[in-house]
């Protein structure tokens, strides 16, 4: 497989898109094919992608359909090509903070139920529990001020336009 030429600083974000959402339990692949679609700007075949990486078309696919349905990247085709085209869906980090701040408020919950199990048992590993507790309650509500505070100003961006 060619690998083309990319420049230092790009192929750097690429491999470093790849090791974030390696270190989130992603595919490291999974994390170079958003890289490469945020550097092109533009949609990219199958084939683009994996040569643009040095990977499989196989891998490429696979991984791109998961991102697909995860609503991160958006299949494309073309009439008359049986190529699939993939490009990042319209990337609002507010949504994104919103679901890690739903995830944490959900362990928030999760982990009160266990505190409120763990008391009768041992009083000072609830206590522990429990601040483990407050930690992703106060997260939730830091990142959905957060989100909502982007969403906010990204509606006053474009009433500047």
């Amino acid at each position: 497989m060619k690998h083309t030429f990319v420049a230092p600083g790009t192929e750097r974000f690429i491999e470093e898109m790849g090791l974030i959402a390696q270190e989130h339990g992603d595919s490291r692949i999974s994390g170079r094919i958003m890289g490469l679609l945020v550097v092109e700007g533009r949609e990219l075949s199958l084939t683009q992608i994996s040569t643009r990486l040095g990977v499989s078309r196989a891998s490429v696919s696979t991984n791109a359909r998961q991102l697909a349905r995860r609503g991160v990247i958006r299949l494309t085709a073309h009439a008359g090509d049986r190529q699939d085209y993939y490009e990042l869906s319209d990337l609002r980090y507010f949504d994104m903070l919103d679901e890690i701040a739903r995830q944490f408020e959900r362990h928030a919950q999760t982990i009160r139920t266990c505190v409120e199990a763990m008391a009768t048992e041992n009083a000072q590993a609830a206590e522990r529990a429990a601040n483990v507790q407050v930690f992703f309650r106060q997260s939730a509500e830091i990142l959905g001020h957060w989100a909502q505070s982007l969403q906010d100003n990204s509606g006053q961006q474009g009433d500047e336009k």
